[in-house]
């Protein structure tokens, strides 16, 4: 890992739990646990997922829990707001309340101080891709946190079976769509009861970055399930970064303010 990322990522993995953001639709239905999934069409399956998923305008939480880097473990806790589809805000304080880190994440942009050092950052996903070897756009971060699918992928390419207890889509070749270079392969594990994600991985294979996710714990806010404890993995052949969250005093369509300005004293990161 290159120096810049030794130094920040402490507090650029807060960034992550950043997110909690969930899109989606309606509050999960019953679905009967002895449904055998190699009778439905994959698409069927999908849709299930997409119509499950939980809906927001506007979304609060707490997290708190470790950042494991190089092996070493790490406390985290903050704030997480966002403003669905729009903006993601993180004010990262794990010292008593102090803040220590703040950043603001829309789709086309990225902000971030560092009050530990003075220093700021502004430009695109690039920043976050580079510091965990990752290829994400803002969408992919908002769904990943809040256990939803991607829904600007391709939804043709998929598979379902049985698989330890849950019901299992894999697709061995999706795409983002208007990016058609780019392809992955994705497994979503999903809850038979609820049609919520429990597990997910997206590999790409030429440059052999994954990223794993585990949902647990799922609690009930306003009629909707959300995972109350959320673990991340990202890694490729050179780096690995690990988080794990735990969501409290969460709240919806409760709108907080998301403010976010640099002081004048500080200096722009060597990125």
């Amino acid at each position: 890992m290159n120096k810049l990322f030794l130094r920040n990522i402490k507090i650029l993995a807060f960034l992550l739990p950043a997110i909690v953001l969930f899109e989606g639709c309606r509050p999960a239905r019953e679905v009967t646990p002895d449904i055998d999934p190699l009778v439905m069409a994959p698409q069927k399956v999908l849709m299930a997922v997409h119509a499950h998923q939980a809906s927001f305008d506007f979304f609060s939480t707490r997290f708190s829990g470790t950042a494991t880097l190089d092996d070493r473990n790490y406390s985290v806790s903050g704030n997480i707001r966002i403003r669905k589809d729009s903006a993601i805000y993180v004010s990262v304080a794990p010292f008593l309340g102090i803040e220590i880190a703040r950043a603001m994440i829309t789709p086309d942009t990225v902000k971030f101080i560092n009050r530990l050092e003075n220093t700021y950052f502004v430009g695109d996903m690039r920043f976050i891709n580079n510091m965990l070897g990752t290829d994400l756009d803002f969408y992919m971060l908002q769904s990943i946190l809040v256990g939803s699918d991607f829904n600007h992928f391709t939804t043709d390419n998929f598979q379902v079976r049985k698989d330890r207890g849950m019901m299992l889509l894999h697709a061995s070749a999706r795409k983002r769509e208007g990016k058609s270079s780019q392809t992955y392969q994705h497994n979503l594990w999903l809850d038979y009861k609820t049609w919520r994600i429990q597990q997910a991985l997206l590999f790409q294979p030429d440059e052999k970055r994954v990223i794993r996710t585990n949902y647990q714990n799922f609690q009930n806010v306003d009629g909707q399930e959300f995972p109350a404890e959320v673990s991340l993995e990202f890694s490729d052949p050179v780096s690995r970064a690990e988080l794990s969250m735990k969501y409290s005093r969460t709240s919806l369509n409760n709108p907080r303010q998301m403010t976010f300005s640099i002081p004048p004293r500080y200096s722009p990161l060597d990125f």
